[in-house]
């Protein structure tokens, strides 16, 4: 009951936020079954007049559509029930069209609303959220399982309709006979408990495999695309085959067996009704005295309720099936949209423009459930200089980089701008005095254009000049296409190095104070480097620059460096004050011979 009762709010959940709509929907839904009903009912006068019966005169439900009929300019009585009966038909069709428009337009709009929602949720999220999330999944929660919400929709609005109907023919039937009604109703709640069953037993939990082998695979898919070229030069292509195949082979047996049940009912179904039928046929011809003639109209509208109230309660049936199918999804959502995120709040103070420092004041930070990262640094970088930051791998360099980006913030201590917090100041006035160029080059299937300009609307005299201090715009303009050239998925038609440059032409095309090389140079061949470095020294004039450095050769004109070494600053100078310290510095310049020419 409690799994019921759960289910049933995550159902409503998704129609809160449409209050009226769904009233709406609902309220089309029963008269499209209140109408159709009629038209099952008004099969009686039709009969009733074709064999002149008298049976039916004074039931109240039936003697109501003759004296709609008799409104009707047409003399002969049958041919008035039948043109009735032809109005309520197109009356119905009408409306169920109109409900099928509505509905679909509701929940389209419902998913739409939803992925915009979960794709907003995640974007806002810090970043931490995905370092922790494989990309499969949240592509799948975004991009798939609210799709699942317009079948949940459209069959939960569909099954009000059926019930409606339902309930009208049952009411129908017992104004002809309360015996035979109560045995319909016997043999329809008989199978819908067993088709309640197997809604729990087979299509939810099949719908639960299908959804998490489609997330294993969107998982695996992604690994194969992002990793490729590693792939294959490690020769692990067999494996990836065999996981994939054993993930699709997991989907299509529980679609397969959610198929299979979800259509075993309907004949079932069909069968205990034939016999019902035939059997009521034998015993009302054997054990009533009246006129058998008399009671064909009865019989015949009795015969063709029960045949439309059985495809119905295949309908009911089959609906139930889907929706426990579309739940699993709808439970993902569910929880998807009610999960408490961590985000970087935002500020409220404008930056300007950068006047004095950075400072980190005591800074500890760890990532989540792991050892302290930084612990307790003190560090200035200072308006137009050039710091550089050397150490180990794992040393904390590129954290530092990602506090000043506020991609995490600080467990303890504080960073300031120009003296004020930068908690306190608005992200995105921030960044935009910041340019990064790192080491993990991102560029997306684009021209090199919109890879420079991120789709900012930048002159093409200001994207040759951010190509050409970048030592780009060479091999740019030797492309088939030039600036307008398709690079690819991951930028799979450059090289590393021309990746890295199009990088640094990003950065610079946006004139920021302060820039950032996160290793930057290290796929970059011995011309480009040097290219690059005189750029460095052409910026340190009026920019400030924060250099992380594996190759010292990048640094050697820097105002000051700084040497980490398992989260803490064990040095602090210039190139020359380091080497004669003989310390941490002067050990990473042995292993790495610097050409000072």
């Amino acid at each position: 009951m409690d799994k019921d009762k759960n289910r049933f709010s995550i159902i409503l959940f998704f129609f809160r936020e449409y209050k009226l709509q769904s009233a709406i929907m609902c309220g089309l839904s029963i008269l499209a079954g209140g109408l159709e009903a009629t038209n099952i009912a008004i099969i009686y006068p039709i009969l009733n007049t074709a064999f002149e019966g008298g049976f039916g005169e004074q039931n109240l439900i039936l003697s109501i559509f003759s004296r709609i009929a008799n409104l009707l300019p047409i003399n002969d009585a049958f041919i008035a029930h039948c043109v009735l009966f032809i109005i309520i038909a197109i009356l119905t069709f009408a409306i169920r069209y109109a409900t099928i428009a509505y509905r679909m337009r509701i929940s389209t709009r419902i998913v739409e609303a939803t992925q915009n929602k979960i794709f907003d949720k995640y974007i806002k999220a810090d970043y931490q959220f995905f370092t922790e999330h494989k990309q499969g999944e949240l592509i799948y929660n975004v991009a798939t399982a609210p799709q699942r919400l317009s079948t949940l929709i459209t069959l939960t609005t569909n099954i009000i309709s059926q019930i409606i109907l339902s309930i009208s023919v049952i009411l129908l039937l017992f104004s002809l006979s309360w015996q035979g009604t109560l045995a319909v109703m016997l043999i329809g709640a008989l199978y819908l408990s067993v088709s309640r069953y197997f809604a729990n037993r087979v299509s939810y939990l099949a719908g639960k495999g299908v959804m998490e082998a489609i997330r294993e695979s969107n998982v695996i898919l992604n690994e194969v695309i992002s990793g490729i070229r590693q792939i294959k030069a490690f020769a692990i292509i067999e494996d990836r085959i065999t996981r994939f195949h054993a993930v699709t082979k997991k989907h299509w047996h529980y679609s397969r067996r959610r198929a299979i049940w979800s259509q075993i009912p309907t004949p079932a179904l069909t069968l205990i009704l034939y016999f019902f039928i035939g059997l009521t046929a034998i015993l009302i011809r054997n054990l009533v005295t009246v006129n058998f003639a008399e009671l064909i109209p009865i019989f015949g509208t009795f015969a063709f309720s029960v045949f439309r109230l059985a495809p119905i309660m295949s309908t009911i049936s089959g609906l139930t099936m889907e929706i426990m199918g579309a739940l699993p999804d709808c439970e993902t959502v569910y929880s998807t949209l009610n999960q408490n995120l961590t985000n970087i709040v935002d500020g409220d103070n404008q930056i300007d423009s950068f006047k004095s420092k950075i400072e980190l004041r005591n800074v500890t930070f760890s990532y989540k459930e792991e050892n302290k990262i930084l612990n307790n640094i003190s560090v200035t970088f200072e308006k137009g200089k050039t710091t550089a930051i050397v150490g180990r791998s794992g040393s904390g360099k590129t954290t530092i980089i990602n506090l000043l980006l506020r991609l995490f913030d600080v467990d303890s201590g504080e960073i300031n701008i120009d003296g004020l917090n930068i908690r306190q100041y608005k992200l995105a006035s921030w960044l935009n005095k910041v340019g990064i160029v790192s080491q993990d080059t991102f560029v997306f299937n684009d021209t090199i254009r919109n890879n420079i300009t991120f789709y900012s609307n930048y002159s093409d005299e200001a994207v040759i000049k951010a190509a050409e201090f970048a030592d780009a715009h060479t091999f740019i303009s030797n492309l088939p296409d030039g600036y307008d050239t398709v690079i690819g998925d991951r930028g799979v038609k450059l090289s590393g190095g021309q990746r890295q440059r199009i990088a640094v032409a990003r950065a610079m095309i946006r004139e920021p104070e302060i820039l950032i090389f996160d290793e930057a140079t290290n796929a970059l061949d011995s011309i480009s480097e040097s290219a690059i470095q005189k750029a460095i020294r052409t910026l340190s004039t009026d920019h400030t620059l924060i250099i992380i450095a594996h190759r010292l050769s990048t640094i050697i004109h820097a105002d000051k460096i700084i040497v980490l070494d398992n989260g803490a600053i064990v040095e602090e100078g210039t190139q020359k004050q380091l080497l004669e310290n003989g310390g941490t510095y002067w050990q990473l310049y042995q292993n790495q011979p610097v050409e000072t020419g």
